[in-house]
């Protein structure tokens, strides 16, 4: 169990930092991820971008993805205009990525449910074709990992829970991240 965002990103660098390998950027999914990528980001001195990706939420379970939509219309299942809307309206407020072709990325989320909208992001990043994909979460399924692991350079996950309903059941404080709290992680 995690205490916080915070916490996780901290133990993620921790990690990071102690594989000597140099990195060029962290790139964090908004909302709950950019909190966690603000403390690898501090931590390991790099800077910090949104990767900005929206998931499409399953009818009836709006924190369950039935896909995923990001930049440039990137996405994985089925495809939303309203949330491809959505997507161009952060992208504009939280900024556009920079040339990323051959950095190493540290990809960074709170954690990973069903993997649609990290899935999207790791679409997005080869297409920019960057050096290498360094996927870094505090928590996700193991089946998720078995399947995304060739998609990546690596992968650090802290925990590989058998069974879990929501990614908020393994923190003790999970509030909801706002835009205006994201604005600030990224200044």
């Amino acid at each position: 169990m995690f205490e916080d965002r915070t916490e996780a990103g901290n133990l993620l660098a921790e990690r990071l930092s102690s594989s000597e390998e140099a990195f060029d950027v962290v790139l964090a999914i908004p909302r709950g991820g950019v909190v966690v990528g603000r403390a690898v980001a501090d931590s390991l001195c790099l800077p910090l971008y949104a990767l900005v990706v929206k998931k499409v939420p399953t009818l009836g379970q709006p924190e369950l993805a039935a896909g995923a939509i990001g930049p440039e219309g990137v996405f994985s299942g089925k495809k939303s205009s309203e949330i491809g809307k959505i997507v161009k309206e952060r992208i504009e407020k939280f900024g556009q990525l920079k040339n990323l072709r051959g950095k190493k990325v540290v990809l960074v989320d709170d954690g990973i449910a069903t993997g649609a909208t990290v899935e999207t992001a790791i679409k997005y990043l080869k297409k920019k074709k960057v050096g290498k994909i360094i996927l870094a979460v505090p928590l996700a399924p193991k089946d998720f990992i078995d399947q995304i692991h060739r998609e990546v350079d690596r992968i650090i996950v802290l925990k590989m829970p058998l069974e879990f309903q929501a990614v908020g059941e393994f923190y003790h404080y999970f509030p909801q991240v706002t835009d205006e709290e994201v604005l600030q992680l990224l200044q």
